[in-house]
This record gives structure tokens, sequence and C-alpha cells, in this order.
């Protein structure tokens, strides 16, 4: 276990650099270039005070125009044609006065070009290539050094290459940020439409919930008429009514108290005042698709329970949801409905023998709103819920509901 604590100890460590790197002010980085360069070309022409050669002994003149070769590279990412034509201009005029060259100097041109070919556009770019030509040109032109075709060609090779890896850098760069916009862009896309998705999922739900309370609402007001009416004359009939209506009005309370916090604040009416489905009309569903194509294996395992309407209504339509995707997407020529009851919650599973390799399936027709709303649904609840391919082949979905008030 050390190895690999150690391992990522370095990796953390290695990605802290790196974040530390990347924040550093890249003008602050041009600033030490540039320092770093003139204090090298200036021990260079300090060095060369006294000798005795062909070229022009090192002055004030000769001081200045090495200091217009290194310093300006500091304004790069400012002024980059700019600076690559003081830079140029200054090696030109030192060459044409009889200096010896300067390394340094020479150098900080290179960087200058590939600055010019890296931060500008096409246009400007090829002007700092023209630029620079006619530096070279003037250079070997006017110099008094001994230099054969071999050094320019190797000199021009080399600062072209300096602009092609400009050029080149500057593409992918443009490239990365076209990438990074349209990811953006499609990422908050997704998450509108995912906000759109629960929101019509939750409108569903609320309807939903209007048909369970409503009807609940009616029995009580039902059941307690006919209690009324024979509360002397039959008071056990009267107990019984009584007793369905603290079932039914705990139930409905239940649902209320669990729902509401997460539905919208004005909710569609509904007319209809039927009890929805639940899981004892998960056969109806399986012949249902067994008419459509795909047969279905339904399996009840435990001991019935006597659900919440609301949550015996999510269970159902999460059944009915992946049953409808493997009839749609699959291909599946089987599916296996199973309902397994707990003493302190209840599992449902859908699985088909279809296509199930990961990017080979529409989730649903929605773009993942039914995968959306089978989250939501079992979220009320305090469940979970998984869905992808089996490693076998095939697909599953698997939703499981805590039971309120069973031991843990």
């Amino acid at each position: 276990m050390e190895p690999a604590s150690g391992h990522l100890g370095a990796s953390g460590r290695a990605s802290d650099l790196i974040a530390r790197v990347r924040a550093i002010d890249p003008h602050a980085v041009d600033a030490l270039l540039a320092l770093t360069l003139t204090v090298a070309a200036l021990a260079t022409a300090v060095a060369r005070i006294g000798d005795h050669n062909e070229f022009r002994e090192v002055d004030v003149p000769g001081i200045a125009l090495v200091l217009l070769q290194t310093l300006p590279l500091a304004a790069r990412r400012v002024a980059p044609l700019g600076v690559l034509t003081v830079i140029g201009g200054a090696i030109v005029v030192h060459s044409a006065m009889g200096y010896q060259m300067i390394e340094a100097g020479t150098f900080s041109s290179l960087v200058a070009l590939y600055g010019a070919a890296s931060l500008t556009d096409t246009r400007r770019a090829v002007l700092g290539l023209v630029i620079t030509t006619g530096a070279v040109a003037g250079f070997y032109a006017l110099n008094r050094g001994d230099y054969g075709w071999v050094d320019a060609g190797a000199t021009g090779a080399t600062w072209a290459l300096a602009w092609f890896v400009g050029r080149y850098v500057r593409a992918r760069g443009e490239q990365a940020r076209a990438a990074g916009e349209r990811a953006d862009l499609l990422e908050r896309d997704r998450e509108v439409r995912a906000r759109e998705a629960v929101a019509d999922e939750r409108a569903r739900m609320a309807r939903e919930l209007h048909d369970i309370v409503g009807h609940a609402l009616n029995l009580i007001v039902i059941q307690a008429a006919g209690a009324q009416r024979v509360l002397e004359s039959r008071p056990h009939v009267a107990r019984e009514s009584l007793a369905s209506i603290e079932s039914v009005g705990r139930d409905a309370l239940s649902d209320m108290e669990r729902m509401l916090g997460v539905l919208r604040d004005r909710q569609e009416s509904s007319p209809e005042l039927v009890p929805q489905p639940g899981l004892l009309q998960v056969d109806s569903l399986a012949s249902q698709a067994s008419q459509a194509g795909l047969p279905v294996e339904v399996t009840v395992e435990g001991a019935r329970t006597d659900l919440p309407a609301s949550l015996d209504l999510s269970a159902y339509r999460i059944v009915q949801e992946s049953l409808t995707n493997a009839l749609k997407h699959s291909g599946a020529s089987i599916a296996r409905v199973a309902v397994r009851y707990f003493p302190n919650a209840v599992e449902v599973e859908v699985t088909d023998d279809g296509r199930g390799a990961a990017g080979q399936r529409p989730r649903d027709d929605g773009g993942g709103r039914g995968l959306i709303g089978m989250r939501e649904r079992v979220a009320l609840f305090g469940g979970d819920l998984t869905a992808g391919p089996m490693p076998g082949g095939g697909y599953r979905v698997h939703a499981r509901f805590p039971l309120k008030g069973a031991a843990t």
C-alpha cells in the first residue's frame, strides 16, 4: 500500500506543480527571458572589450544596439510584429556598423519570430516571416564574419522551423478553444434539457398525485357518509368504514408529505379520480408487451405487501418505462420482470437479452428523459436505481424502494 500512496502523492505534487506553472503570468515569463538574454548579451559584449580583430570595438552605440536585440522581447505578447521588427533591425544595424554578432541577440530574434507566428493571424504572421527573411539576408550581406552558404541555409531552416512551429501551436490553440466553447455550449444545453426533463417529470408526478389523493378523498367522503348512516343501526359496519377511512387517510397523508416538497406550486387539475396502477398490474404490462412482440416473464418473490399508492405507482411506472425501452430499442427476444418483497424494501428488476453494449442502445426517445424520470421517482422515496448493460450482454434496470418504518 505504501508504494501506491507514494505514487499518488507524487502524482498530486506533479499536478500542483503544473497548476502553479500555469498560474504564472506569461508577461512575467517574457520579462524574465528578456532580462536573462540581456545579461548574457552584455556579458558577451563586455568580454570582447580589448579584442583586436576585424570587428569594431565594443562602445556605447554597440551596447545600445545589443540592448535593442534583447530587451524588447519582454513585450512580445503586446506587440509581436513591433518587437520582431525592432530586434531584426537592431541586428542588421549592429552588423552593418561592423560589430561582431551577439548570440543572445540572435536567439532573441528566433523567439520573437516564434511569437509573431503563434500570437498573430495569418496575414501578420506572414509579414513577420518576410521581416525576418529581410533581416537574415541583411545580416549575412553586411556582416564581416566568414559565413558560407551552409551557415546561411542552416539559419534559414532554423528560423523557418520556428515559424512553422508557431503557426502549428496557434492552430492547435484555436482548435482547443473552439472545442472548449462547443463543450461548454453542449454542457449548458444538457443542463437545460435535464432541468426541463426533471420539471416535466415532476409535473407528471404532480398530476398522478392529484389522482391518488383525489381518489382517496372521494373514498373517505363516501365511507364517512355511509358510516354516518349506519352508525346507530349497524355500528360494526360503521367501525369498519372508519378503520378504512383511517388507512386511506394515512396513505394519502404519507404521499402528500413525501411529494409536496418537490412538486410544482401550481398544478394542473386532472378530471380522473380512478386509482392509479401498481405492481399488481405488472402481469397486464407483460401481456401487452408480449402481444407487441416481446415475450415477458414475470416472477414475484416474497410475500406481497400493501404499499403506499405513490410508491406502488412509481414502481409500476419504472417497469412500464423499462419494458417500453426494451420493446423499442433493444431488439431483445425475451424480457424478465422480477418483483421482490422484503421486510424493509421492495425491488423491481427488468432485464432483457438485447443490445446491451455501452453506446449501442439508446436509453429512450427523450435523450435521457425517461432515465431521469425513473431516478427522480426512486429518489423521492430515498431509494436507488441502476441502469446499464450487463457484462454478458443485454440490459438491466434495477430499482430499490425502502419501506418507511421498516426495520433496517
